[in-house]
């Protein structure tokens, strides 16, 4: 744990290192002034000198702004750590929304969501809830993606 010393130059170096995390290896690892994320309970944002927080992720897009310029990354499920100097997603999948194919995606979330309305009342069960978030990976794709003006 940092103590009062180092949470005092973090915050006035005004920014803090967010490190997103994959089975593959880190995705990103940049110093930034702010990070938004999309939790099970709705999107939040970290700022430097951030009370620590631990926070189940649903898949969507973190945004965060580097060196004056906001990014974005489509995320999967995981969980979210943030501290005063520090923000690390733990997820299952990350890809930057430059990196997106948009017409590839697109026809993966249609084909998707048809499965998903062909399901009908009988809505549940593994292989629902499966697809279901693949509906939402591939969603939160198209919306990084359209964040950076791509889609």
């Amino acid at each position: 744990m940092a103590n009062e010393n180092e949470l005092a130059v973090a915050s006035r170096a005004g920014t803090i290192r967010l490190e997103v995390v994959t089975p593959e290896g880190a995705a990103i690892r940049v110093d930034v002034d702010q990070v938004e994320a999309p939790s099970v309970n709705g999107e939040f944002g970290v700022l430097p000198g951030h009370l620590p927080l631990l926070a189940a992720m649903r898949p969507g897009v973190v945004r965060y702004r580097s060196a004056g310029k906001t990014l974005a990354a489509a995320v999967g499920s995981g969980f979210a750590e943030a501290g005063p100097d520090r923000m690390a997603i733990l997820t299952d999948r990350c890809i930057d929304g430059k990196d997106v194919d948009v017409t590839d995606v697109r026809a993966q979330l249609d084909a998707a969501t048809r499965k998903v309305d062909a399901w009908g009342d009988a809505a549940e069960g593994p292989a629902f809830d499966e697809l279901s978030r693949a509906v939402q990976w591939f969603q939160a794709q198209l919306d990084a993606a359209r964040e950076l003006g791509r889609a």
